[in-house]
């Protein structure tokens, strides 16, 4: 079992630096109009994109893993949420140029290579369109040893500082570029997911408890050097 899949089968929604909370924050200020049309690059199971279109955003949905990609169907499903749920990688994407008015991705691009998933998510961006990508990041460089730890457990082609991923994305060619402050990482303690589907008897298998538990104790350990930034890049 990887990570991606043991956060599918628990329901995890909002895995990324802030939690659901930075979701909400980020999407109050970019005040998108109704029929927005959105695609979540790296949708895990489907919160965030259930919460674009309750809010009358077009969304499309995408996640390489299948695991991810059913839950996302049964929560839009709970919901009532009317969204196109595709699986695909977001290194390749099956959607035309200029399809979308906004991408949208929470800790997605640090699971990719990098540049081509970047390059992906401006090939489908309209002309003027933008690029929202709420990333991990380190607050600075770690020994060779440490970014070998947590790229083996969770599963990560990559983990960059603030100016590693500035001149990652500046060579994907968007016109214009901003990067927010460095925020450590704040899991909110309360967090109610109303459509929530946790695979119960999960609860009861060793691996899966050995990863939940190996996970609080690397995130204990690197709370202070990890942390989120939002890449705001415009086509």
């Amino acid at each position: 079992m990887d990570y991606a899949t043991l956060l599918a089968l628990l329901g995890e929604g909002s895995a990324h630096p802030g939690g659901f909370q930075a979701t909400k924050e980020l999407i109050g200020r970019i005040k998108l109009p109704p029929g927005t049309k959105v695609l979540e690059a790296g949708c895990g199971t489907g919160r965030t994109a259930c919460y674009l279109a309750g809010l009358g955003c077009d969304v499309t949905a995408m996640d390489r893993n299948a695991s991810m990609i059913e839950k996302a169907k049964q929560r839009a499903g709970l919901a009532g949420a009317s969204i196109r749920i595709i699986q695909a990688d977001a290194a390749s994407m099956p959607f035309p140029d200029g399809a979308f008015d906004v991408v949208l991705v929470e800790s997605v691009t640090a699971f990719t290579e990098g540049g081509s998933a970047l390059r992906e998510y401006r090939r489908v961006l309209k002309p003027g369109g933008v690029l929202y990508d709420h990333e991990m990041a380190l607050a600075r460089k770690l020994p060779p040893s440490r970014l070998r730890e947590l790229r083996s457990f969770y599963g990560l082609r990559h983990l960059r500082t603030v100016p590693e991923w500035l001149k990652l994305v500046r060579e994907s060619r968007f016109r214009k570029l901003k990067v927010s402050r460095f925020a450590p990482m704040d899991q909110p303690a309360i967090d109610r997911d109303s459509f929530r589907v946790i695979e119960r008897e999960l609860l009861l298998n060793r691996e899966a408890l050995r990863m939940m538990m190996k996970n609080e104790r690397l995130m204990n350990k690197f709370s202070k050097l990890m942390g989120g930034i939002v890449i705001t890049a415009w086509k």
